[in-house]
Parts: structure tokens; sequence; C-alpha cells
């Protein structure tokens, strides 16, 4: 028994360390006090995070496109846009006070604990409008301070320290939720600031100043599965904040941060055909591959010299369903975006 869950524990040790090269793990505090912090999770579970802005962030989300949303405020919440390296900018105060933040489906999710409501809404970040989607307290009494949503499996994940405490997985069209996880091992097993990223979830207790790590929960095990602790980066303040991630940010000047390469994908879950709309700095050879999530190129969808500016590159998938990532190289710079085959 005792080696079955050593193997078990070094193999999701291995799952771990192999997801965190293919993105930065972004964290943030409430107050904002100390720099925000970022890490790719190298050496997991002995990380390094890297000092970014100084900001207020009550919750987190990223878009596929790397766009940071942050919120904070008390009962009136308000929304910035940022990246990991532009300071953040105000866009609109959201109609119901959020505490948690989410991005999938092209969509702006949150939770509000103090609307009439107790629930996950949609945001329109435009106006700030907020709809209720799932009433997550009638009946439950779940509570979602942490909330972020899963490409894998198109799901949105929360963690509740009210109601049955642990991780629940959330469907965004039934309103089901199923218990994943028990609760983190932290002393009060709260948390609060939390991202997915390539099926693991990465989460905050709400309290680092008495030694608690950071966890992480590989979605792979299934329900009843194990938390790991990694390195908390803010180790002398109280956690509760927003987390987000992001892919590995490439294809940036380092001298002026502008944007060398653009990717995207024109439909996402790929259903059959799909195209690839690219942004070329200059003209020259250009590589798009797609990636397995061990690495192994799949497929090549061009390897050919184009012009520069914009573009559109279609391919006819010819794999099994899954999650890979699309990697577009052009000289010493690369963009990419992750892509979901069904």
């Amino acid at each position: 028994m005792k080696f079955n869950l050593f193997v078990h524990a070094f193999t999701v040790m291995l799952l771990l360390t192999a997801s965190a090269a293919e993105g930065r793990l972004f964290a943030g505090l409430e107050g904002g006090a100390p720099a925000t912090q970022s890490s790719d999770l190298t050496g997991f579970p002995a990380v390094t995070w890297t000092p970014g802005y100084s900001f207020d962030v009550s919750g987190a989300a990223a878009t596929f496109e790397d766009t940071l949303y942050l919120c904070n405020g008390t009962f009136n919440t308000d929304l910035y846009k940022a990246t990991l390296n532009t300071a953040p900018v105000f866009v609109t105060t959201i109609s119901e006070d959020m505490q948690s933040l989410a991005f999938g489906r092209d969509t702006l999710w949150g939770y509000s604990n103090y609307a009439s409501t107790k629930g996950i809404y949609s945001i329109d970040t435009q106006t700030g409008a907020a709809t209720l989607e799932i009433d997550t307290y009638t009946g439950t009494g779940f509570m979602f301070f942490a909330l972020s949503y899963n490409q894998a499996d198109d799901m949105l994940y929360g963690y509740t320290e009210y109601g049955t405490t642990g991780l629940y997985s959330i469907n965004i069209d039934t309103g089901e939720m199923l218990k994943i996880a028990d609760p983190i091992p932290a002393s009060n097993s709260q948390g609060r600031g939390m991202a997915i990223g390539d099926n693991v979830v990465y989460i905050t207790a709400t309290r680092g100043d008495d030694g608690v790590p950071y966890y992480a929960y590989d979605l792979a095990q299934g329900a009843g599965g194990t938390w790991e602790e990694f390195t908390n980066p803010y180790p002398a303040y109280h956690s509760t904040g927003g987390a987000a991630w992001l892919t590995e940010e490439q294809g940036i000047d380092d001298t002026t941060g502008e944007n060398l390469l653009q990717l995207s994908v024109s439909s996402n879950p790929v259903y059959g055909q799909t195209s690839f709309g690219i942004q070329l700095p200059s003209a020259g050879n250009i590589s798009l591959n797609i990636y397995d999530t061990s690495g192994r190129i799949q497929a090549t969808v061009i390897n050919s010299n184009r012009q520069a500016g914009a573009g559109e590159v279609y391919w006819s998938p010819d794999l099994s369903s899954g999650v890979y990532l699309a990697v577009l190289k052009s000289g010493n710079h690369t963009a990419t975006c992750r892509i979901i085959l069904i």
C-alpha cells in the first residue's frame, strides 16, 4: 500500500512538472501592498516567483490571448484589463459585487456573494452588466470565492468553504455541481484565488503568513485525489487574492513589449476544419505546428515563406480528440494558442 501511494504521488508530481513548462501562474493579493507575482512553476514544488506591478487583486482571469481581467473593491467591484507586463487599465464597474473571476466560452464569469442571489454570473466586459447564470447557494450553501474555467472539459471549477467544503466541477449548461476533491490540507481549509492550467488546479489558502503553502490538484486523478504543496510567493502576507493561468509569454520584444507575432484560432473547441489567424511583423519563413500535451509534434499546418501583415491559414485536423498546443514560429519569436479537438 505504501509503495502504491508513493507511485501515485510521484506520478502526480511528474504530471504537474510537465504541465508547468507550458504556462505561467499569476497571483495577486487583496490590498496590493506587495507586487503581483508569476511563475512558470519550473522545479515544482520548489518554484521561483517573479514580481510584477503592485495592484489590489481580489479576482483574476485570463483569456486565451493572455489578456488578464482583474477586479477589486468591496460592494462595488471595478474591472480592469492588463497583461503580465502592462499595468491594469480601468474598464468598467460591474453591476454586482464579485469575489472571483473565470474566463471561458469567450465569456467572463464571476461569483457574487452579495447579490440578491449568490451564484455565478456572466459579465459584459463593456458595460459591466452581470447576469445570473447559476444559483450555487440555494439548497447547497456553496459559496465559490475561488472560481476558474478548464478548457480540457469545458467546465467551471469552484472551491467552497461553505456547504460541503472542497473542489467542485460546475457544468455551465446544467448547473450541476459535483465534488472532485476534499478540502486543501491547510489549517483552516479555506481557499480563495484559483487558476487552472493544462488540467491542473492551482489554489491559494487564505493564509500564507503562518507557513501555509500553495496547492495543486491534477484533475487527471479524477475524484478523491491528492493535493500537492508548492512554494507560496507571499509567505509574509495573508494570501487572499486572485489567480489566473496564462500561456507562456513568447513573441514579445523585451525592450518595447511589442507583440511581434500573433496567433488565434477561429473556433475553439474545434469540431472540423478551422482557420488560424496570424499576424507577422515582417516577411520570412514561418512554421505552424500542432503539439500534444507531451510536447510531441502531431501535425504541421504550414512551413513556408509568408509576407508581413495579417493572414489566415486553414487546417483540417486528422487527430484524436484532446487538448493540443498550436505553435507559430518566425525567426527567434514564437506565439502559441491552446486548442481543443472534438
